[in-house]
């Protein structure tokens, strides 16, 4: 557990350092946060590839699927920091973001590593709480605290939903440690699955709201506008990445015998993320909520490999599935934290969050411009990106499963997103800046994360052998 405890005491310290430091000198601890994600990493990195190791009474497991996901909120968490750092000033965020980020990303990565109920369900509200906090964390902005107020209802509800599926699990098995409970279940399942099917639901409901997945989306819109932009930028990314590690581990541990009966509502839960998502941005004109829906529409691609998974039956077809699903993750980490991060220097140079805002962007900020085209044309699928990359795998998956239909609606919505986000990019190269707008520099805190951002998208639509060499060489699950 080493990665975690660095990360949760790091927190704990920093918020020790803030009780004690005057509010002058309280702006070193973000910094410290950066510094203690970073040793994190380093450690997660150190291990891997070292085998399988057991913690706890073989409750705590550290694998390829762990590692992976550990560095992809590692990663998510470093660039958002540098975005809160970058952003403090003109936002005014109070301090605790940066610890509170910590005991987030400490839970999401309990998450992956978890293979005990109690275990997992610590983690992920771990992670919920310090997020419901972080939403509402801009006292000053109704918006930011009408945000937090409806994440942190619909998110207790996401919850106890869940707690209540897993609390079947332990009923019928007597155990919380899940490998323990897939074995029980095998017989559970031959004599009657009905409770069974009713855990699978409640926890399938649970997740579904906690990442956005059609039709319990509704909340994140809103939220999304509300919370401070490295809030929106983490609930996207980590957030998403972290719900959707609890998924794999729980679906495959444990209903791994009778997935296949649910493959087609995760199928049709994944149409119509994507095409609610994806034509639900068409409508908007604030910028932050196209973004939002767009997150909404990518939950659906992420979704399609898990139909996939229920209903191969060849293994090397599982492996590619979840190879597809995390090279997509970290592609839509990189495209999405940049994207969030330019709009965040344009809403606050401009005074707003409309499409309006961008226009001759080109002109006036030429860097931004230019990374906001790569992180737009990323999102929605061009060539020579990551986004492409990852799209194209996930398509492989669902035409290797001979779904082929889902791949039609993934090339379809995918055209649907580059419309509205074409809209974006015609403000930025074509319409002429507003009269008083003059060209100022947008600050190299900024400028060295929107390139980080941009060389990991290009890289992993230009270069991608390299990581699917790990992906395919990794030794998934202990």
């Amino acid at each position: 557990m080493g990665p975690e405890l660095i990360v949760i005491g790091g927190a704990f310290l920093i918020m020790l350092i803030e009780l004690l430091l005057p509010q002058q000198q309280r702006k070193v601890t973000p910094w410290l946060a950066v510094i203690d994600v970073l040793l994190a990493a380093l450690v997660t990195i150190a291990r891997f590839g070292g085998g399988i190791l057991l913690y706890s009474n073989a409750d705590y497991v550290v694998d390829g699927f762990s590692s992976l996901f550990k560095l992809l909120i590692l990663l998510g968490t470093f660039f958002v920091l540098l975005l809160a750092i970058a952003e403090q000033r003109k936002q005014s965020l109070p301090y605790e973001y940066s610890y509170l980020m910590l005991f987030a990303s400490g839970g999401a990565m309990i998450i992956t590593s978890g293979i005990d109920l109690v275990l997992l369900y610590v983690g992920l509200e771990l992670l919920s709480i310090a997020t419901y906090i972080l939403v509402a964390l801009n006292r000053k902005d109704a918006r930011s605290s009408e945000g937090g107020l409806k994440y942190l209802i619909i998110g207790s509800i996401a919850s106890a939903s869940i707690l209540y599926g897993l609390s079947f699990l332990y009923g019928v098995a007597g155990s919380t440690n899940l490998g323990q409970i897939a074995v029980t279940l095998q017989n559970a399942w031959a004599n009657d699955g009905t409770i069974l099917f009713v855990s699978f639901a409640l926890i399938l409901a649970g997740v579904a709201v906690k990442i956005s997945v059609v039709p319990f989306h509704l909340w994140t819109p809103d939220v999304y506008e509300g919370a401070p932009t490295p809030v929106t930028a983490y609930l996207a990314v980590i957030s998403k990445a972290a719900v959707i590690a609890f998924f794999l581990r729980v679906f495959l541990f444990v209903y791994g015998a009778k997935y296949q009966d649910w493959w087609l509502v995760i199928a049709w839960l994944a149409v119509l993320t994507m095409i609610i998502g994806n034509f639900g941005a068409l409508a908007q004109r604030n910028v932050k909520r196209i973004l939002a829906y767009s997150s909404i529409g990518q939950v659906g691609y992420l979704l399609m490999p898990f139909a996939a998974i229920g209903q191969t039956q060849n293994v090397n077809d599982m492996w590619q599935a979840l190879s597809a699903t995390v090279f997509y993750l970290f592609a839509y980490a990189f495209m999405t934290i940049g994207a969030f991060a330019i709009f965040g220097k344009v809403a606050q140079m401009r005074g707003s969050e409309q499409v309006e805002a961008f226009a001759g962007l080109y002109r006036t900020h030429p860097w931004l411009a230019a990374m906001m085209a790569i992180f737009l044309l990323s999102l929605a699928g061009l060539p020579l990106t990551g986004g492409f990359f990852g799209k194209f795998m996930i398509f492989l998956v669902a035409f290797n499963a001979g779904q082929y239909w889902l791949g039609v609606i993934l090339f379809a919505t995918s055209a649907v997103a580059f419309y509205y986000y074409f809209g974006i990019l015609k403000a930025i190269f074509v319409q002429e800046p507003p009269a008083d707008v003059e060209s100022s520099r947008s600050g190299s805190m900024l400028t060295v994360l929107v390139g980080l951002c941009a060389l990991g998208t290009l890289v992993l639509g230009l270069l991608p052998d390299p990581f699917l060499h790990i992906l395919n060489t990794v030794h998934w699950f202990g």
